[in-house]
C-alpha cells in the first residue's frame, strides 16, 4: 500500500522497489522490519496501518483496545447523505478491519503504562467524526485518572464533511479533554506522520508537551494538495516535517525505527517510575581557590578552545534528547534546550552555545548572527514551563555576550522576550541553577543567569558590556582594557564579594580549555552539591525565596556606595558620549 499526495492505494511493485527512488527493496531488513526505504538518501517511509505503527512503539502483547464497540446512531446526518455515508464506512471497515477512523487503548512502552491514541488515514482519511472525538475524549479522560502519559499518533486529513457541523464540534471536544492533563505533571507526546492536517492538526495533536514528526511528512493544518494548488510556484519539497522543524513548530524528525527508543526515552524522563532523591552533599565550594588577575580571566573565558556547551552536553549528560523551537514560528540555534540526565536526576537543560567564527589572537569574534534572538528567548521560556510542568530541576549555561541588534530583532518582541524570561525564571516553581561557563554579557546574560543558585566558573566573567566598550566609553580608548577592568569588577572573584553569584566552579589549571573532562567533572559536581541543597524545597517556597533574592540584589548600604557611585559614573559617561555622537550626526 502505497501513500502519495494524499491518496492510498495498492502498487504491484511495493515489495520491490522504493515508490520514492525506485532502489530494490525487496531483500531489506529494514523495509521488511519497519516499511522504510533502506537507501540512506531516500529514507521514504512508506504508509502503514494505525495498528503497525502502535506495535513498533510498545512492548509485545501489551496492548488493550478501549472504548472498541462505541457507536452513535448518526441522527444529525442528513437523510439523503447517510445511506452513502454507512456504505464508505461499511467499505473502510472491510478493507481496513477497524470500526473507525481511530484505535485507543492502554499500553505499556519500556514497563511503563500508557494511554495510546492512533488516527488511521486508510479509514476515511483519518478525520474526526463524533465517535473518532470520543474516543479521544474518553482516552484523555482516562489518563487524567490514572496518570498515563499518552500517546497520539496523527496520521489524518481533512473533515468528516458527512457529519457537518458535528465534526467540527470534535476539535473543541477533543482540546478540552487534553486540557486536563495540560496543567498536570502528566506526558503528552505526539507523533506525525505523512500526511498529518486537518482537524487533528488544529486540536488535540498540536497541544502536546513534545511533538515528534517521521520524516518527510507533509504536516499542517491545510492539506498538501490544497496548498500547492494555492501556491503553485512554492518547491514540492515545502510543507514537510524538516521544514516545520527549522520553524520552531515541532521537536524531532525521528526515523520509524528509532521511534521507540526516542519515546521510551522522554517518558522515562518526565515520568520516572521511582523518584531520585539525592542526599544532601557536604558542600566545599569557594575554597583555596587560586585566581587569575581579570585580564588573563578575560582572555582564558574568550579562548577558541573553551569548552562551549555543546562539549558539557556530551561530557555531562546522559540520554540528552535536543528540543527544538518556540513554537511561534523560529528555532534559535544559538540557545540549545533539552532534556537528559546528570547522575540520574533529571535536568531540563537551557543552554547558550557560543560559535567560534573567527580566530584572533586566540579570542573569539563573535559577529552579527551569532547573538541570540528573540526566538532563542521565547525557546528557554518554553523549556522553563516544561521544567516546571513536571518538576524537573533547570540547569541553564550562560555564555553569550548581547542579543541581536537589529529592526527585524524589535520587531519580533526583543525587549518583550527578554522581560517575559526574567519573570518566568523568578516565578518558577522548580528548582532552577546556572552556570556562567564562559563571557557572560548584557541582559542576555542576566536573564539566562537568573536561578537559585547562580554559578560562575573560575576564569569566566559577567559584565554589562564588554571591556572594550566600557574602555572606549569611559576612558575614550577601547585598548585600555586592563585600566578599566578593576573599575568594572567582571570577574568570578568579585561578583561573589558583590553578592551576585553563589558559587564559584573551580577550573583546571590554567583553564578549561587545557581538560575539557576534567572542567566537565569539576563543574558536574557543583551542579549535583548545589541541587542536593535546594531540591527538597517546597516549589513555592522556592519562588519566593528567588524573588527576594533578587529584589534585594544590590541594596543600596554603605558596602556598595562605591560600587554604585563607579557604575553611575560609567553609564553617565555612556550617555554623554551618546549625545555628543547625536549631535555631532545631526543634519
Amino acid at each position: 500500500m502505497i501513500y502519495f499526495e494524499e491518496t492510498i492505494f495498492d502498487s504491484q511493485e511495493e515489495n520491490r522497489v522504493c515508490f520514492a527512488c525506485n532502489k530494490d527493496i525487496e531483500k531489506s531488513s529494514k523495509y521488511k522490519n519497519y516499511k522504510i526505504c533502506p537507501d540512506l538518501d531516500c529514507n521514504f517511509h512508506f504508509h502503514i496501518s494505525a495498528k503497525e505503527r502502535i506495535d513498533l512503539i510498545i512492548d509485545p502483547e501489551t496492548f488493550k483496545e478501549i472504548n472498541k464497540n462505541l457507536t452513535s446512531d448518526f441522527e444529525q446526518i442528513a437523510q439523503e447523505e447517510l445511506e452513502n455515508y454507512d456504505e464508505k464506512i461499511k467499505s473502510d471497515q472491510f478493507r481496513t478491519g477497524l470500526d473507525e477512523a481511530v484505535i485507543t487503548g492502554t499500553a505499556k512502552v519500556n514497563g511503563k503504562q500508557i494511554v495510546i491514541i492512533a488516527l488511521d488515514f486508510g479509514f476515511l482519511g483519518g478525520s474526526m467524526g463524533l465517535i473518532v472525538g470520543e474516543k479521544i475524549a474518553l482516552s484523555y479522560e482516562l489518563a487524567a485518572k490514572k496518570q498515563f502519559p499518552v500517546i497520539t499518533i496523527i496520521n489524518s486529513g481533512g473533515s468528516r464533511i458527512q457529519e457537518g457541523v458535528i465534526s467540527l464540534m470534535q476539535i473543541s471536544k477533543t482540546v478540552s479533554a487534553a486540557n486536563l492533563l495540560k496543567k498536570s505533571n502528566i506526558p503528552m507526546i505526539s507523533i506525525l506522520c505523512n500526511p498529518s492536517t486537518g482537524q487533528a492538526m488544529s486540536s488535540f495533536a498540536t497541544l502536546s508537551d513534545i511533538i515528534i514528526a517521521e520524516p518527510g511528512a507533509r504536516i499542517g493544518y491545510s492539506s498538501y494538495r490544497k496548498l500547492k494548488n494555492k501556491n503553485s510556484d512554492e518547491s514540492k519539497d515545502q510543507y514537510t516535517s524538516e521544514n516545520f522543524l527549522q520553524r520552531g513548530f515541532i521537536d524531532l524528525v525521528v526515523n520509524r525505527d528509532k521511534m521507540k527508543y526516542q519515546i521510551s526515552t522522554l517518558i522515562d524522563i518526565l515520568k520516572p517510575k521511582y523518584s531520585y532523591k539525592p542526599k544532601k552533599i557536604k558542600s566545599t565550594k569557594n575554597k583555596n581557590l587560586k585566581f587569575n588577575d581579570p585580564i588573563d580571566a578575560l582572555k582564558i573565558s574568550r579562548n577558541i578552545k573553551r569548552p562551549k556547551s555543546s562539549d558539557y552536553i556530551k561530557n555531562i549528560f546522559t540520554d540528552f534528547i535536543e528540543l527544538h523551537g518556540d513554537r511561534n514560528g523560529d528555532d534559535d540555534n544559538s540557545v540549545i534546550v533539552g532534556i537528559g540526565k546528570i547522575i540520574n536526576e533529571p535536568f531540563i537543560l537551557i543552554a547558550q552555545e557560543r560559535k567560534i567564527i573567527s580566530k584572533i589572537n586566540n579570542n573569539v569574534e563573535r559577529n552579527y548572527n551569532n547573538k541570540i534572538m528573540p526566538s532563542g528567548f521565547k525557546k528557554a521560556s518554553r523549556a522553563l514551563k516544561l521544567a516546571e510542568k513536571f518538576r524537573i530541576p533547570c540547569l541553564c549555561l550562560v555564555d553569550a555576550v548581547y542579543p541581536e541588534l537589529s529592526l527585524k530583532s524589535e520587531y519580533s518582541g526583543l525587549a518583550y522576550s527578554i522581560s517575559e524570561l526574567i519573570s518566568n525564571k523568578l516565578s518558577l516553581e522548580t528548582p532552577v541553577l546556572s552556570v556562567i561557563i564562559g563571557e557572560g554579557g548584557s541582559e542576555t546574560a542576566l536573564a539566562f543567569s537568573i536561578a537559585d543558585t547562580v554559578m560562575m566558573q573560575k576564569n569566566s566573567i559577567f559584565t554589562p558590556l564588554s571591556p572594550e566598550e566600557a574602555a572606549k566609553i569611559k576612558l575614550g580608548d577601547s585598548r585600555k582594557v586592563k585600566e578599566i577592568s578593576n573599575i568594572m569588577r567582571f570577574t568570578s572573584e568579585e561578583c561573589l564579594k558583590l553578592g551576585i553569584i553563589d558559587r564559584i566552579i573551580d577550573e583546571p589549571n590554567d583553564g578549561s580549555h587545557q581538560n575539557h573532562k576534567e572542567s566537565a567533572k569539576l563543574l558536574q559536581e557543583g551542579i549535583v552539591e548545589e541541587l542536593s541543597l535546594i531540591r527538597s524545597v517546597y516549589p513555592k517556597t522556592l519562588a519566593k525565596r528567588r524573588t527576594n533574592k533578587f529584589r534585594k540584589m544590590g541594596d543600596y548600604s554603605q558596602k556598595y556606595k562605591t560600587d554604585l557611585k563607579t557604575e553611575i559614573n560609567i553609564w553617565s559617561s555612556a550617555f554623554r558620549a551618546g549625545v555628543s555622537t547625536f549631535r555631532t550626526n545631526k543634519p
